[in-house]
C-alpha cells in the first residue's frame, strides 16, 4: 500500500514485541479516497479509526503540501525537526525537498477526518504566478512547516465535501473548489507570521474533541452547556471560552451546522422534512425550516 500512495509506513510500537500474525492486525479502518484534481495535484480524503499507532513518511519529493484536521490529532515533522502538532479544526503547510521527508505520526484510540492537498509540480497550481510563487518557495533553503487558523467556511467545505451525497459529476466540482480554497490559504500561511499560541493547554485541546466528537456522534441529543461541560471537566464559562478559541465559533454553533448537515444527508435519502427535522434534533419543524433557508438558501421541501 505505502509503495502504491508514496509513503513508507511504519508500527514502531509492534516492532518492538511480538504481534502475532500480521495478516489479521488491524491497524486502522475506515475510507481513504485519493482524488487527482489535475496532473501533479492530488486531493487525499479521509475518515479512518486508528486502532494502532502508525507513523506515514512521504517519499515522493520535492512537494508542497496542506493538511487540514476535522477531527482527532496527530504529530507531523519534517526530517528530525519542526514537529507541529495538529488538532481538530487546526490546518498546517509544508515544503520539503528530495532530500528530506515529511513523517505524519498518528496515536490509537481516535477517529482520524483529514484532508491532506498535496502539488508536486509547481505548474498545477493554476496559474504562472502562483506556481513561480511555489518553486521559488521550494528553493528555499529554510524548509518550513507551519501551523495556520483554518477559517470557519473553509471547515464547512470540507465537512460537507467528507459527507457529499452527491453524484460523481458534482462531486468533482466541489473536489476543486475546495482544493482551490485549500491551496489559497496554505499559501497565504507561508507569507504570514507564526500563529500565537492560545491560552488552550493541550490536555484541554483533547477534552474540547471529546466534546466536539460528542457534538458531531449525536446532533439529535438534547445537549445542554452543563452537561458538555461535565464532559469536558470544566466549568459551563471556561468550556464556552476554550471551544471558541480553538474552534472559532460556539458550541452551540457548531452543534447547529453539525445538526443541519444531518438534516440535509436524511433529506437526500428521501426522509419527509418532518422526519429530517426530528432526527437532527429539531423539535419544530418550522425553526428548523427557517434555519435550513439561512444555511443553504433554499427550503428543505426543494430537496425532497
Amino acid at each position: 500500500m505505502g509503495n502504491q500512495s508514496g509513503f513508507r509506513y511504519r508500527l514502531p510500537q509492534l516492532e518492538r514485541v511480538a504481534c502475532g500474525d500480521p495478516d489479521h492486525l488491524c491497524i486502522a479502518e475506515g475510507r481513504v479516497e485519493k482524488c487527482a484534481i489535475r496532473p501533479g495535484l492530488t486531493l487525499v480524503l479521509s475518515d479512518v479509526r486508528v486502532h494502532q499507532h502508525y507513523e506515514a513518511t512521504s517519499m515522493m519529493s520535492p512537494r508542497f503540501s496542506a493538511i487540514v484536521m476535522l477531527q482527532g490529532h496527530a504529530r507531523t515533522r519534517i526530517d528530525r525537526h519542526d514537529e507541529v502538532r495538529l488538532a481538530a479544526h487546526s490546518g498546517v503547510s509544508a515544503l520539503y525537498g528530495d532530500t528530506v521527508a515529511m513523517t505524519g505520526i498518528h496515536e490509537p484510540g481516535q477517529r482520524l477526518r483529514s484532508v491532506n492537498l498535496s502539488l508536486s509540480d509547481p505548474d498545477s497550481a493554476g496559474d504562472d504566478r502562483t506556481s513561480e510563487m511555489i518553486r521559488k518557495a521550494l528553493r528555499s533553503p529554510a524548509l518550513r512547516l507551519r501551523r495556520w487558523q483554518v477559517p470557519g467556511h473553509l471547515l464547512q467545505a470540507i465537512e460537507h465535501l467528507l459527507d457529499c451525497p452527491w453524484d460523481e459529476p458534482l462531486q468533482n466540482m466541489l473536489r476543486e473548489g475546495v482544493a482551490t480554497q485549500l491551496l489559497a490559504h496554505a499559501l497565504a500561511s507561508l507569507g504570514s507570521g507564526a500563529p500565537t499560541e492560545s491560552a488552550v493547554s493541550e490536555r484541554d485541546r483533547l477534552l474540547l474533541e471529546r466534546v466536539r466528537e460528542r457534538l458531531h456522534n449525536a446532533p439529535g441529543e438534547d445537549h445542554t452547556l452543563d452537561d458538555l461541560a461535565r464532559l469536558a471537566c470544566m466549568s459551563p464559562s471556561t468550556l464556552r471560552a476554550k471551544f471558541q478559541a480553538t474552534y472559532q465559533r460556539s458550541v452551540f454553533s457548531c452543534l447547529r451546522e453539525r445538526r443541519l448537515e444531518v438534516a440535509r444527508e436524511q433529506l437526500a435519502r428521501g426522509c419527509s422534512v418532518q422526519q429530517a427535522a426530528h432526527f437532527a434534533g429539531y423539535r419544530h419543524a418550522t425553526n428548523f425550516a427557517t434555519a435550513f433557508r439561512e444555511r443553504y438558501g433554499i427550503s428543505p421541501s426543494e430537496l425532497n
